[in-house]
Parts: structure tokens; sequence; C-alpha cells
């Protein structure tokens, strides 16, 4: 049903003859249920009757362990943000970005302070990890980029910033069928 259903009205003010129409808004609702100890909460944020994120606090303490997100709005939850420590701080997102029921992109915070110290991806959408940044330093930049061109499921390629500048610049190929500048 539409908002703009008259039918769906809620206020009528008189404005000299016209009639404006205040239609009812759902500006959606959290269902907090207890199974087993947990507390968990379903919200629907945008009214639509899909879940927008299912919250899983696992020994109510009333900080979230883990939450299911429908991050683009597509009536899938197809995130997950997970908090294995219970500090209130995700120390890990796992998503699936191109909605094939696999997880295609990591990301962790290893040293818990709130900045991602590791990103790892599917570019190629194969359900296999090729891509992976790493700050090692956890200074906030990429220092290790571990590249696996050939699909395979092993490196071919490491790359890192061996002069710690925030620039990566030393290229080791670790199959040198991957290295483009060396002759076949």
């Amino acid at each position: 049903m539409s908002e703009y259903d008259p039918s769906h009205d809620t206020h009528v003010e008189d404005h000299g003859g016209d009639q404006y129409q205040e239609p009812e808004h759902d500006y959606g609702t959290t269902i907090e249920t207890h199974v087993h100890g947990a507390t968990i909460y379903t919200t629907d944020a945008d009214g639509d009757g899909h879940a927008d994120e299912v919250a899983i606090d696992s020994d109510s303490d009333g900080i979230i362990d883990r939450a299911y997100e429908d991050t683009d709005h597509d009536g899938q939850l197809e995130t997950l943000v997970v908090d294995s420590d219970d500090d209130g701080h995700a120390d890990a997102v796992y998503a699936d970005t191109n909605h094939d029921g696999r997880v295609d992109d990591v990301q962790l915070d290893r040293n818990e302070d709130g900045v991602v110290d590791v990103h790892a991806q599917d570019t190629n959408h194969d359900g296999v990890i090729d891509t992976v940044h790493v700050d090692r330093d956890f200074d906030g930049r990429e220092d290790l980029r571990i590249v696996d061109s050939n699909e395979d499921g092993r490196p071919d390629v490491v790359v890192t910033d061996t002069d710690g500048d925030g620039v990566l610049d030393t290229a080791h190929y670790v199959d040198p069928h991957a290295n483009p500048y060396a002759s076949h």
C-alpha cells in the first residue's frame, strides 16, 4: 500500500477549503527476543518488511557480539560484523559483495585500534581470496600486498614497502610466470 493512499491518512488540516492530508509513516521497528541467555535484536530501519540488521548479544551483557547487516538495502543480510573479544568494537567484517552466497571481502582489525589491518578480497568472485592487503606495523598504511594473479590458490606476487614511506615499492614474484618483466 502506498504511503499516499488516502485510506492510510492519519491527520487532516483545514487550509481554507483545501485539505492537507498527512500520510502515516512507518519508520521501522526493532524486535528484541531472548533465546538461551542471548538477546537478539532484529531491526527493520526503513519499514520495508525486511530486516536491515540482526544483532546478537550472545551473553546479554549489552554488547553486540555479531551483527548481520543488509548494507546495500536489497533485502539480504550480506555482511557479518564480529566483535570477538566483547569490547564493543568490531574486530572483523565479512561481506558477500556480489551476492553469490560466498564471502568475498574480509576486513580485520588485529590490534583493536579501530583501523583495518588486513583486507582480503576475492576480486574475481571465484570463491577464493586472491588479494590480501596488510598493515604489518599498524601505522594505518598498507606495507604488504599478496596477490594470486593466476587463480591457482597460491601467492604469485608479494609487494612490500621496504623503506616505510607508505608506498609499495618492491615486488617479489613467487611464481616466475607472474613476472611481466621476465621472458617466458
